[in-house]
């Protein structure tokens, strides 16, 4: 279990200041800038949560190896 409080941590750090950044960047969006820098502030904040959805997704991967490892740990005995 301990092995897992790592990078659930690391996570939701990560995870909690792109939101914010994703936020601010809406904010810029909608407020009184040019067509073209509004769109650009759209497809940025577009990647912020795609790249949020990679961290989740990479969460998920690393646990399962987690657990595989402790499952291989304990067939050595």
């Amino acid at each position: 279990m301990k092995k897992k409080i790592a990078p659930i941590i690391i996570v939701i750090i990560m995870t909690s200041y792109l939101i914010v950044y994703a936020v601010a960047l809406t904010f810029g969006m909608l407020s009184e800038v040019p067509a073209f820098v509004s769109l650009m502030l759209g497809i940025g904040a577009i990647i912020v949560l795609i790249a949020i959805i990679g961290l989740i997704y990479t969460l998920v991967e690393r646990l399962k190896e987690i657990d595989k490892e402790d499952d291989d740990d304990l067939s050595k005995y």
